[in-house]
């Protein structure tokens, strides 16, 4: 049985009056979320997926920067791409006929990194990166996670 000890609460709070935008409040910050789903291009707001997948690179970018840093190897810069693919997204619309749920199923992570660093060794760094993510270590279990490093010199 794990230790209660170690496990920490985040507690945000959403609130909204128009389906077009929510405020969610985060320990002293808040920010402005669209519709949960947005197919629209051009739309002002960024959509609740928007933010759950840009959360993911943040994590991920951020992470192997922080890393790299602690570990006192030189990245001069990390940069990624996602690419995501969202399932059954005709149900979201209440479309007629469609059954079942929408889901992420499959997302594609493409990450590259400046340094002149060994490639072996910031490859060492992005794998405990990803074995230290909680967003990563939570989506492998639920959806097809490509996660893809290029280092460039």
């Amino acid at each position: 049985m794990r230790d209660r000890s170690t496990t920490f609460r985040w507690h945000l709070r959403a609130v909204t009056r128009d389906a077009r935008k929510t405020t969610v409040f985060a320990r002293t910050h808040q920010f402005d979320a669209g519709a949960p789903l947005q197919f629209d291009i051009e739309d002002a707001r960024i959509s609740a997926l928007e933010y759950a997948l840009g959360g993911l690179v943040a994590d991920i970018v951020g992470g192997l920067q922080a890393l790299a840093k602690r570990r006192r190897v030189l990245v001069e810069q990390v940069e990624a791409r996602i690419e995501a693919e969202l399932d059954n997204a005709l149900t979201h619309l209440g479309v007629v006929g469609e059954q079942g749920a929408p889901h992420l199923e499959n997302v594609r992570v493409h990450v590259y990194a400046k340094s002149l660093e060994e490639e072996a060794r910031v490859r060492e760094i992005w794998e405990e990166m990803l074995r230290r993510s909680p967003l990563v270590s939570t989506l492998r279990r639920s959806v097809n996670l490509e996660l893809r490093l290029n280092v460039t010199f």
